[in-house]
């Protein structure tokens, strides 16, 4: 058994076959990153497909699947669902764990020594990191190098114009920190900001949007 799977069986959470549903096609904009799933329906019949969207329609909920191998479509509401079963659980892991466990690492994850030579600290982009105090995985490089991209993004993104750029003069550093238990944070603290995050866990599918909602209220 690898450490994904062992992970997933100890952390796995209870959800209902709709909340699966709900939760697989909101897990990212391309189909192609989501699992297929099978649905028993309470009639006896068994769909199997990729969970595209679910949505309203006249007042009941419907879950729209989509067969890659035939390309059809399947509509299904979901009263009448029973049971779901996922194939390829650890694709969707942190989905199916609320979070505890990150996503299986593609690759090699980048090392350290690229992520310091990379992010440097800069007038632009003061930077402060933990290097010594992250936990020693995979899974945290490249949670981190998300962050990381993800901050970059936005501070761009801020510093577009000369209003921008006045209100980001006034953050004097940004520091990163592994926190074990944490869901992604940024606050503002006398030096700056503070990134806080769980690096072992899974972080929110769209790190960069969830860090330009977090510094758009604080700057």
């Amino acid at each position: 058994m690898s450490a994904y799977q062992d992970g997933l069986l100890r952390e796995a959470v209870a959800l209902a076959p709709s909340a699966v549903l709900r939760s697989l096609a909101d897990t990212a904009a391309d189909a192609a990153e989501r699992p297929s799933v099978r649905v028993y329906l309470a009639g006896g019949q068994v769909l199997e497909g990729v969970a595209v969207r679910v949505g309203d329609d006249h007042g009941q909920s419907v879950a729209v699947l989509n067969d890659p191998r035939t390309g059809h479509f399947g509509y299904v509401l979901l009263a009448g669902v029973v049971a779901v079963e996922v194939l390829a659980p650890e694709r969707v892991q942190d989905v199916l764990t609320d979070g505890r466990v990150a996503p299986p690492v593609d690759g090699e994850p980048v090392s350290l020594l690229a992520l310091r030579r990379e992010f440097a600290a800069t007038p632009e982009f003061p930077l402060e990191v933990g290097w010594r105090a992250l936990p020693d995985s995979g899974a945290a490089r490249v949670n981190l190098d998300r962050i990381l991209r993800g901050l970059r993004d936005v501070v761009g993104e801020v510093r577009a114009d000369e209003m921008g750029r006045q209100a980001w003069a006034q953050v004097q550093t940004v520091t990163i920190d592994h926190r074990s238990g944490a869901p992604l944070s940024v606050e503002a603290v006398p030096s700056g900001l503070a990134v806080r995050a769980d690096l072992v866990a899974a972080l929110p599918r769209d790190v960069t949007g969830e860090l330009r909602r977090q510094l758009n209220v604080l700057l």
